[in-house]
């Protein structure tokens, strides 16, 4: 069973009310030295789409960005955010990243939504407060897919039952290298723990270097499961709260 679509398409209409709540949805792309930022006001119960150039800093190629986010109304003091992000352009034909999911934020607090092969995502709701929230809300799975000397890391903040996907785009010796990772957790039992559903490819030109779907049983502080995923190749995750 495929268990999401790798670019999540947020269809719904764009909001018209965000300034008048005075919500403001900050994003950060960091690679290196560089920073791509964005910002964006936001209601909650709305959907707002960006498409353009972001804001630079330290010397980064310039690249489109697309940004589409909904905000979710809080509970017990945490915004969830649906997001979608990728980076591209700077007249390259695939972007260097697309990442997808769902993140919770406290007003007020930079969140590691995304980190995966030397790019970060950081989002931050500002606004005022919505009251106290549970001092262990954040939840964080990190994943890692081996393949010989190869090597490619996930890390993504997770709400359960939410669908999460990161794919990048290198070129290595006028070949194109794409990774593809995308996450399925399952809400946690009596004992926290929790399936993990996970599809991935890896592929170097025409060649897959690894691929497959499957799943893995997480518990959150526990140790990395891991599972065979091609030739030579090995999946494996861990979760953290």
């Amino acid at each position: 069973m495929k268990i999401f679509c790798l670019l999540l398409l947020l269809c719904l209409a764009p909001g018209r009310a965000a300034a008048a709540e005075g919500w403001t949805v900050k994003l950060k792309v960091l690679n290196g030295r560089a920073t791509y930022s964005h910002e964006q006001p936001m209601a909650a119960k709305t959907q707002e789409n960006f498409s353009g150039k972001p804001r630079v800093r330290g010397g980064g190629p310039e690249l489109g960005l697309i940004f589409n986010a909904y905000l979710h109304p809080a509970e017990d003091g945490l915004f969830k955010l649906d997001y979608q992000v990728e980076l591209g352009g700077d007249k390259r034909a695939l972007p260097p990243l697309q990442a997808s999911g769902k993140v919770q934020l406290p007003p007020g607090k930079p969140v590691l939504a995304v980190e995966s092969g030397g790019w970060k995502v950081i989002l931050e709701l500002e606004g005022e407060s919505a009251g106290e929230y549970p001092k262990n809300w954040k939840r964080s799975i990190d994943a890692a897919l081996k393949c010989g000397r190869l090597s490619y890391q996930a890390k993504f903040s997770y709400v359960p039952q939410d669908q999460y996907s990161v794919v990048l785009y290198n070129e290595k010796d006028d070949a194109v290298r794409k990774f593809m990772l995308g996450l399925l957790p399952n809400s946690p039992g009596l004992d926290g723990e929790f399936k993990l559903q996970y599809t991935l490819l890896l592929k170097e030109g025409r060649e897959t270097l690894a691929g497959g779907d499957g799943e893995l049983i997480l518990a959150p502080g526990g140790g990395r499961r891991s599972a065979a995923a091609g030739k030579s190749c090995i999946f494996s995750a861990k979760a953290s709260r």
